[in-house]
């Protein structure tokens, strides 16, 4: 149930970006905007100075909760991570846990899992007509089972290597065309963990800047993941319309506030329920705000919620046929 999204604070993203601060995840790797390119070294003698490198380091704590289940139907997901950047080249590290079932009053969890990530991302071109960069990443799924009594073993460890392209062409000085592509590969415990093992994820739109301080993106998103083979375990599809509205105000010395208010609706989405044998249906509407605001001395901060009513159809008769889902994410970054 993880958000994906690239926002001005953190990086991608993974999540890695074109779409800067109207995405609404916060940096996971998913913000793709490279450092300005470098000032070409005059002939001669009298070079300049090596660029720098750029450092950015920041902790993020997110949670994830089903309205109606007290708080003992959550994920609590806390993460930590850092940035070097210079020139054409960003790399990125993090530490990730998802924790499940979370009982905050006892604070207690059932099954959790812990994710290590390492990102490296080059920027081909970037100017006022268009931008090209490639991201290649490698995560490591580190999977522990409390109360699944199924399991012969009670962790299990799965990779996923990433190739992800990102864009963006200047249709007009106020209109542009972007977006990123990813392609996940899956390797070992699939099958305990839950994976699939290919998943193909993207996120491609318009964006239109009235001033510029005041810009409208609207995207469609695409997330696929299948097996190679004959079986269908855990197959899924998900189309969205999504749209982000990024304002950008003054509100504080240390730098512009950008609130950045977006909705999610669904196109079409399936899961696959193996012990059924069927495609379950299911229909999102997400109402969001993310902010990001700067703070003197390096510092920034980004504030985020999001409402998500799930309309489930095709279920089992046992089943909720409404979800009402809550996201909460707060994240710090330093930057020297």
């Amino acid at each position: 149930m993880k958000i994906k999204v690239a926002a001005a604070l953190l990086c991608g993203a993974v999540c890695s970006s074109a779409f800067s601060a109207e995405s609404e995840s916060i940096n996971k790797n998913e913000d793709h905007n490279s450092p300005e390119m470098l000032t070409p070294v005059p002939i001669g003698n009298a070079a300049l100075p090596a660029e720098p490198w750029k450092v950015q380091i920041g902790a993020m704590q997110e949670t994830e909760n089903t309205e109606g289940q007290g708080d003992k139907d959550g994920a609590y997901e806390p993460t930590v991570f850092v940035n070097f950047s210079k020139g054409k080249w960003n790399f990125y590290g993090a530490f990730y846990q998802e924790d499940h079932n979370v009982d905050y009053s006892e604070d207690t969890r059932s099954d959790w899992f812990n994710q290590v990530e390492f990102d490296a991302h080059y920027q081909f071109v970037d100017n006022a007509d268009y931008a090209l960069g490639l991201m290649l990443g490698f995560r490591n799924y580190q999977w522990q089972y409390n109360d699944d009594k199924k399991k012969d073993d009670k962790s299990y460890h799965t990779q996923r290597y990433t190739v992800q392209p990102d864009w963006s062409v200047s249709l007009s000085p106020a209109l542009k065309y972007n977006g990123w592509m990813a392609l996940y590969n899956y390797y070992n415990n699939m099958d305990n963990n839950g994976y699939l093992n290919k998943e193909f994820e993207g996120e491609t739109g318009l964006k239109y800047s009235f001033t510029d301080d005041i810009a409208l993106q609207v995207s469609y998103y695409l997330d696929r993941g299948w097996n190679t083979g004959d079986s269908q375990r855990g197959e899924f599809a998900k189309q969205e319309a999504r749209v982000y509205l990024p304002l950008s105000v003054d509100l504080f010395t240390s730098g512009k506030t950008v609130l950045t208010p977006y909705a999610r609706r669904t196109l079409d989405t399936y899961y696959y329920n193996d012990d059924r044998g069927e495609r379950e249906g299911e229909t999102d509407t997400r109402f969001g705000l993310l902010i990001n605001q700067p703070l003197p001395n390096g510092f920034a901060i980004s504030l985020e919620y999001a409402y998500e009513l799930q309309l489930h159809d095709n279920t089992d008769a046992s089943a909720n046929a409404k979800t009402k889902f809550h996201y909460t994410g707060v994240g710090v970054t330093y930057s020297f």
